[in-house]
Order: C-alpha cells, then sequence, then structure tokens
C-alpha cells in the first residue's frame, strides 16, 4: 500500500471517496418538500425522480460506485437502498393520484402512509449511520 519515493512515503491507494451524508439529508428534504408542496397544491411544479436508482440519483451512484465499495457495512447498503425504494415509490404514487384528479387520496400518502413518511425518516436515519461510519474511520 506505501511506497518509498524519494525522500518520502506515498500511497498507492486510490484516496477514499468520501460520503457526504449531511448534505444527502438535505437533499433529501428538499425533494420531500417538493413533493409535499405539490401534493398539497402549494406548487405547480412537478417534482422528478430518477427512473433507475443507480443512475441519476447521487446517492445511488455513490453506493454502487467506488465509493460504496469503502462500506463494509450490507445491511446498512441494503437497507439505505430499500428505505430510498420505498420512499421514491410511495412519492410516485402520490405523484400520479394527483395527475389523476385525487388529491385527496395523494394527501393521506403523504400525511400517514407508512411508505412515505416512515421510508422517509428510515432514509435519513440510514444516511446519518453511513455518514457517521465515515466519520469515524
Amino acid at each position: 500500500m506505501w511506497k518509498q519515493v524519494g525522500n518520502t512515503v506515498q500511497r498507492n491507494a486510490p484516496p477514499l471517496v468520501r460520503f457526504d451524508g449531511i448534505r444527502a439529508i438535505q437533499m433529501h428534504l428538499n425533494q420531500r418538500s417538493k413533493v409535499e408542496a405539490y401534493v398539497h397544491g402549494y406548487s405547480t411544479e412537478k417534482p422528478e425522480f430518477p427512473e433507475d436508482c443507480c443512475a441519476g440519483c447521487p446517492v445511488g451512484e455513490w453506493i454502487h460506485g467506488e465509493g460504496g465499495k469503502q462500506c463494509k457495512d450490507v445491511a446498512l447498503l441494503n437497507d439505505l437502498h430499500e428505505s430510498c425504494y420505498e420512499f421514491h415509490e410511495a412519492a410516485t404514487q402520490a405523484l400520479l393520484l394527483v395527475e389523476l384528479g385525487k388529491r385527496e387520496a395523494a394527501m393521506t400518502i403523504v400525511r400517514g402512509s407508512r411508505f412515505f413518511k416512515d421510508a422517509s425518516d428510515r432514509y435519513q436515519s440510514n444516511l446519518a449511520k453511513l455518514h457517521l461510519s465515515f466519520e469515524m474511520a
């Protein structure tokens, strides 16, 4: 891993790709707020979600890229992926219901659905755990 170059020691391994959980949580909260504002009718701008978590989502790209390879907690990565997927599914359903003219049903999803709120809360918690795992390393 280390090699001597002249009078200095250099590391051969690529630098650790750091995970910024604080930024990821803020991005998620912004996305969640946009969904809630659209569903409640406070905004006419429909939020967009990536079709594939691995492409188009910064957290998904990090998990499935070089950064994710640095994380040894597979259970955490799986739960992070699952909670993200559940949130996106619930949010997409709510947005679709608004488009179909069923705003009350959409509001029920964002107000009380465990798949929206609980998945969002669990996703944020997992992002924080992942962030701490790299801060403590």
